[in-house]
């Protein structure tokens, strides 16, 4: 339970828990596994064909849009 004390110190009221939450190790969340295969997969490079055509990209020299080549692609 929680507790309202006023600090000396400042003049304020601070709140002080006493029940004490669980450190981030004691947490354990699930990953979901990755079923998508890269060939399935509309965002992974050689699937341009899947997507909407490009706006802006940054990709090697002299390769063309929506093609591979590319680092950061947005569609």
């Amino acid at each position: 339970m929680s507790r309202l004390r006023k600090d000396p110190i400042v003049g304020r009221w601070i709140i002080i828990s006493t029940e004490r939450p669980k450190p981030p190790e004691d947490y354990h969340i699930d990953e979901p596994e990755d079923d998508v295969t890269p060939a399935e997969c509309p965002f992974c490079g050689g699937n341009e064909a899947k997507t909407p055509h490009e706006i802006a990209s940054f990709r090697a020299e002299k390769s063309k849009p929506d093609s591979t080549g590319w680092w950061v692609r947005v569609i």
